[in-house]
């Protein structure tokens, strides 16, 4: 079975220097910063979650393990990927900020905590990451969503993303490449 190595590592010094070079996200409440092992747990709980019907098909354990590895990879692999989102010192979701399989631009995604939501945080830590996006100068930014995810929706529309199409049965959604809504101020 694949699962998260928990044995000590002697290079886990060479880890911690590659995380310290990635961008940390600070807002009024939360930081957003790269993943740990340890973060896995919260991951892990989220996709089991009746709600994770919406990120596709029921996951079992090693394709959630898949995922997470993909998401924090892609920060190696292509210098984007998954934040941990932290409310003091409390893990509360997940914001991917990135490309994955089947992407057909940067991607916005949101995973946040049942015990954290209807308070602004998915709205406020994904602000940030589409912040962090906007900086970095791409040509599109998008949101892939289900059709019945009234809840996400809405926060896309928050944050000033339109539906521009669908994409194996998901609805995309676009955002403006600057807070004005103009592509102009990245060219």
């Amino acid at each position: 079975m694949v699962s998260p190595v928990t044995l000590p590592c002697p290079g886990a010094h060479i880890a911690e220097a590659a995380r310290s070079a990635l961008p940390v996200l600070r807002t009024r409440r939360l930081v957003l910063r790269a993943p740990v092992l340890g973060d896995f747990d919260l991951f892990s709980r989220l996709f089991s979650l009746p709600a994770a019907k919406y990120v596709g098909r029921t996951q079992d354990h090693e394709t959630i393990w898949a995922q997470f590895t993909n998401y924090t990879a892609g920060w190696v692999l292509r210098g984007d990927g998954m934040f941990t989102v932290c409310q003091d010192d409390t893990i509360v979701g997940f914001v991917f900020a990135g490309v994955e399989p089947g992407d057909q631009a940067i991607e916005l995604g949101f995973f946040v905590a049942p015990e954290a939501q209807r308070q602004g945080i998915a709205y406020e830590a994904a602000e940030a990451a589409l912040t962090h996006l906007r900086s970095l100068g791409p040509d599109e930014i998008v949101s892939y969503v289900a059709p019945e995810n009234a809840a996400s929706q809405a926060l896309i529309a928050k944050l000033g993303g339109e539906q521009t199409g669908t994409l194996d049965g998901a609805l995309v959604f676009t955002y403006p490449l600057d807070s004005d809504g103009s592509p102009e101020a990245y060219s």
